[in-house]
């Protein structure tokens, strides 16, 4: 870990501001031990959590090759795209999959957009194999600079000793996975390390060892650092803190936060969290504590030797490093997400009133077995200009059908199938969204191409958690689970979750909306927002006018 001091970064970025920055990712399969059990993942560049960092307004060049036996695509988490709506890196939804031997060309320019967001496979559930990294825009003009002395990054995840084909078509999609059970992971990671138990089974030993090493981070007394948390998990819904110290929070998906002081952070996956850490405890070794929720339950969560509890260790410099001794805090002061208000940012009555929105959606989702033999998840919608009930998103199959974004382009007024579960949405223009939860665990949504307002959320029946100050503004949010219920899931009688969002669509395309449990996800937990430009010019490309607007390899290839 190389730590640059801000002093030295500032004068750094600012003579390099709004540069183009060139990057290769050579994606790979690499033998790795990352929790003491040896398997062949797929990495980029041969490293886990390649980073990719760049600058406010830079353009950024990245040049991916594919030299694994499968298709693939990178999605750049967060990123807007606008104009470059084809570099977006959902498969089938806004290029083709880069084919195996084949390369891909992303280019795009950042703008405005700083902060803490990250990349990863986009294309059959292959980000939880490694296809992952942070995407780090530096910011010369970060109000917070000054208040820390240090940046890092420190990567959340949950680690599966078998690859996602298997994982989808051996275990979830398995015919008797009637409960539609999520597949369990052998262990939780914190910068790209984590501990297994090699004892739990036989058939593991062989590649396994035991106390493996767990991730260190050294602080320096008295020096502040802005830890950016990043959770790249599958499902992993982590409870984030660090014995003996404060975390004051200033960056939420990207978006500069008020200055929030906590001990306890929860982030679902997708999500990204910047807090700044001062150095001021005992100089001693303390716990960095990474707990997963228990989201299996009931189903037994030891059979893969899962710990919940995942380790990494904080060293002060002036003392021998150590496993700690250290406990978490007494008092819990936890984060609460949808009252994280957005620096400087909008208060609800900048925003529209409810009934001055030009579409009001409201959304529910079912996710288990109802039809099928394997898991399925469906969406249903109600709005005053489209309906649908239990629908479940399909994806494009390459080499049958084009792309979302291509069948946009190319008629921009054409009906897409509803097998995509689209949403027509009108340009420029502010949508209301209602998200209802019937479920017993929180639902992580994320927005491509865009960012939302966070009105308020809570339990129908109940109060609204809803702040007086700014808004919070992301791209992934919880929804909060059902409560109350009974039986043996807890989801009989329960009153539903709901969270309400604002969301300007102010960039044509293709962009999905999706629950970002990968398994969820892959099971249909998604739709697609279809903004069309309302013919204004230069919306989208003209490919009879400019065959050259979009790389011919992002729709001629599938």
């Amino acid at each position: 870990m190389h730590l640059v001091p801000t002093t030295v970064l500032l004068s750094l970025l600012t003579s390099v501001f709004a540069a183009t920055q060139f990057f290769t990712l050579d994606l790979a399969y690499s033998r790795q031990s990352p929790d003491g059990f040896a398997m062949d993942m797929m990495l980029a560049n041969g490293q886990i959590d390649y980073p990719i960092v760049v600058n406010r307004g830079d353009d950024v060049v990245v040049t991916v090759f594919n030299n694994l036996n499968v298709s693939t695509a990178i999605h750049w988490h967060g990123m807007y795209q606008k104009g470059t709506q084809w570099m977006d890196g959902a498969a089938m939804v806004t290029q083709c999959p880069i084919q195996p031997g084949d390369v891909y060309i992303y280019e795009f320019n950042v703008g405005d957009q700083v902060g803490t967001y990250w990349w990863h496979a986009h294309f059959k559930s292959q980000y939880i194999n490694g296809l992952r990294g942070p995407l780090i825009i530096k910011d010369p003009r970060d109000p917070y600079l000054r208040q820390y002395d240090y940046d890092l990054t420190v990567t959340l995840t949950d680690f599966f000793h078998n690859g996602s084909d298997y994982l989808l078509n051996n275990i979830f999609y398995n015919v008797n996975n009637t409960n539609a059970d999520e597949p369990v992971p052998e262990s939780g990671l914190i910068g790209g390390v984590g501990r297994y138990n090699c004892s739990v089974t036989q058939s593991h030993n062989k590649n396994c060892k035991n106390n493996n090493p767990l991730k260190q981070y050294t602080v320096t007394p008295g020096k502040r650092y802005r830890i950016r948390l990043i959770n790249t998990a599958a499902q992993a819904h982590y409870t984030f803190s660090i014995d003996g110290h404060n975390l004051t929070v200033i960056e939420q998906d990207g978006v500069y936060t008020d200055p929030t002081v906590v001990n306890e952070i929860s982030i679902h996956s997708a999500q990204r969290y910047s807090f700044i850490l001062t150095a001021n405890a005992a100089a001693s070794n303390y716990w960095i504590r990474a707990v997963m929720f228990d989201t299996w339950a009931p189903t037994p969560t030891n059979l893969n030797g899962l710990n919940m509890d995942v380790r990494a260790i904080l060293s002060y410099s002036n003392v021998k490093a150590a496993t700690p001794i250290t406990t978490k805090q007494a008092a819990v002061v936890p984060l609460v997400p949808y009252l994280l208000g957005e620096l400087n940012g909008l208060k609800q009555t900048d925003l529209p009133d409810f009934w001055s929105y030009n579409q009001t959606l409201y959304m529910s989702f079912a996710y288990g077995p109802p039809f099928y033999n394997y898991p399925t998840a469906t969406i249903s919608i109600d709005s005053d200009t489209v309906n649908f009930r239990d629908s479940q998103y399909v994806m494009p199959m390459p080499g049958m059908d084009r792309p979302t974004l291509q069948s946009l382009i190319q008629n921009t007024t054409a009906r897409l199938p509803d097998t995509i579960n689209p949403i027509s949405v009108h340009n420029n223009e502010w949508v209301f969204m209602m998200i209802q939860n019937s479920d017993a665990m929180e639902h992580p949504f994320h927005i491509h191409g865009h960012s939302f307002y966070i009105l308020g959320a809570g339990n129908l029946r109940h109060q609204s958690v809803q702040g007086n100050g700014t808004l919070p503004r992301r791209d992934t949010i919880q929804v909060p689970a059902c409560v109350g219920g009974r039986g043996g899931t807890g989801e009989q009688g329960c009153l539903k979750g709901f969270v309400n969002l604002a969301i300007k669509f102010d960039n044509p395309g293709a962009w999905l909306f999706h629950c970002h449990v990968e398994w969820h996800m892959s099971a249909g937990l998604v739709m697609t927002f279809i903004n069309n430009g309302d013919g204004a010019p230069g919306a989208l490309p003209d490919l009879n006018q400019n065959p050259d607007a979009v790389p011919w390899y992002a729709f001629d290839t599938c």
